[in-house]
């Protein structure tokens, strides 16, 4: 009887210890919410089965019918699970996951200044980033810049973020009590990048090992809590946090994964907030995470008027566009997505803002040229460069929709910025500054319009060439250029001003004579 106890001990027992090792390593949440739990189990049943066989094949028969039985079992809940959340069964509940009020897109969206429109993409972020660190010498040998750059809002301004992570293994370990000391800041509108002294360092992050990763720190507070991968931000005082979506699945323990609060965690103590989804400080902008809010707009737009719709007439189904983008509008973090119709993908129907924070959502039933449409129009004004465009945002631009893009070449460096037409995707302007490109896309209007330009007194000025685009407006090549004296003042030149103007440069010294911004005489010296 002993012996039979003993292997049974051994059975269970061996494998527990090897499977609470590799919870440890994998951070498998022990929830039944979680499939990667319910793997390990039948992987435990069946390592224990095996070892009582091979210790006493004739006598833990039992051992082996118990565990198959619970096999059975599970697999049984596993399947009647998956079956009860299917969207056959409850499309009403998938189309409501996310639900859409409706926008109001002058209001909303509307820009005055072109100039404060954010161009920084999350590949230029990494360069300036890394650029930073390049500076101070005595980091490059320690720490990397962390490639999260997590885009939040902080004080009105889109910036994305990114601290410092250890090298290598051996870093951390020579480092860790003294811990990571900056992070990495990077304004998406003036792509200034800024190394951020921290008075207490950065204790846990993704690049500490064994308990100083944050993940697992998380995990071991709450082990029994689904939750996303941790993402890295500040709060309003730059103290730096990673916040962790709590999650929970809908419809039945398989179903459709939603956020139902956040973890907060002060990456320089450790300190763990829990936050029901209603408590959530308004600084933590990153909550709800991308890919979710993109399948459940899929789900609002497949299954509001029914399963069997979305498969045979797909009345009204829409999902959303192939990309997305984010903007922060009132301080807030929003998720930016065109909307189109299954049955045909040449134009929008529409588009949404998603609070990132809070899910809330709005819909904009505006009828536009694809984000794809735009980003190709723009590519083919300057084919002969190769540029390739950035995934657009979408503006109210003197009232009417008007995307913008950046273009930039091979080696990944914004080299011109374009706006397009949201209506006719043919109406390109481009240019070397969005003041440029503004002016380009209104055919010669920079900031006001040209009738109040010429209304103004002739003037004389010298100076040298900054910047200078050539764009084709109404069929004649107009060339627009910023002078040394005041490099915010963009002036715009016809060809033919002077045959010269084709053989302008940077660096060469003008006198022009100027009425507003318009030129109406230009000498080259």
């Amino acid at each position: 009887m002993i012996k039979g106890w003993k292997n049974i001990a051994i059975s269970y027992g061996v494998p527990l210890i090897g499977l609470m090792i590799y919870w440890y390593f994998s951070l498998t949440p022990l929830n039944f919410q979680s499939l990667e739990f319910w793997m390990n189990v039948f992987v435990y049943l069946g390592v224990s089965a095996f070892i009582s066989y091979a210790l006493a094949p004739r006598k833990n028969w039992n051992v082996i019918r118990v565990n198959g039985l619970a096999a059975g079992i599970g697999v049984v809940a596993l399947l009647v699970a998956i079956v009860l959340g299917m969207p056959i069964f409850r499309s009403e509940s998938y189309a409501n996951l996310i639900t859409h009020e409706e926008g109001n897109f002058v209001e909303d969206l509307e820009v005055t200044n072109p100039s404060e429109i954010p161009t920084i993409d999350r590949d230029m972020a990494e360069r300036l980033g890394s650029r930073k660190i390049g500076e101070v010498l005595d980091l490059v040998s320690q720490f990397n810049v962390a490639n999260e750059y997590t885009q939040i809002a902080y004080n009105d301004q889109s910036l994305r973020v990114s601290p410092l992570e250890y090298v290598n293994v051996w870093r951390w370990f020579t480092n860790r009590k003294e811990g990571i000391p900056h992070y990495v800041t990077v304004d998406m509108v003036s792509g200034e990048a800024d190394l951020v002294d921290l008075e207490e360092t950065i204790r846990y992050s993704h690049s500490g090992f064994l308990n100083d990763d944050i993940t697992r720190h998380i995990f071991l507070s709450y082990p029994t809590t689904l939750f996303e991968t941790p993402a890295f931000e500040i709060n309003d005082a730059g103290v730096p946090h990673y916040v962790a979506p709590i999650i929970k699945r809908r419809l039945s323990f398989l179903g459709p994964k939603d956020v139902v609060g956040a973890f907060v965690v002060d990456a320089t103590t450790g300190e763990i907030t829990k936050y029901d989804l209603a408590d959530i400080p308004e600084w933590v902008d990153r909550v709800f995470p991308a890919e979710m809010v993109m399948d459940q707009i899929n789900y609002n737009g497949q299954y509001q008027n029914g399963y069997w719709n979305s498969l045979v007439t797909k009345r009204g189904v829409v999902q959303h566009a192939e990309g997305y983008n984010y903007i922060v509008i009132d301080n807030d973090l929003y998720l930016y997505t065109g909307l189109t119709s299954v049955a045909s993908d040449e134009s929008n129907i529409g588009f949404v803002l998603v609070n990132s924070r809070t899910k809330e959502s709005k819909r904009y039933n505006i009828s536009t040229a694809t984000e794809w449409s735009a980003m190709e129009s723009a590519e083919g004004s300057v084919q002969e460069k190769e540029y390739q465009s950035t995934f657009p945002l979408l503006f109210n631009m003197n009232g009417k929709p008007v995307y913008q893009l950046s273009l930039k070449d091979s080696a990944g460096l914004i080299k011109l910025y374009a706006f397009v037409d949201a209506m006719n995707y043919q109406r390109v302007g481009i240019g070397e500054t969005l003041s440029i490109a503004w002016s380009a896309y209104n055919g010669g209007q920079v900031m006001e319009p040209e009738e109040e330009q010429q209304e103004g007194e002739l003037e004389q000025v010298s100076g040298e060439v900054t910047l200078i685009q050539d764009v084709v407006v109404g069929g004649e090549t107009t060339y627009y250029f910023t002078l040394d004296n005041n490099e915010e003042m963009i002036y715009i030149a016809q060809v033919s001003l002077n045959n010269q103007l084709p053989f302008m440069e940077v660096g060469d010294t003008v006198t022009i004579e100027v009425q507003g911004t318009i030129v109406r005489s230009i000498i080259l010296e």
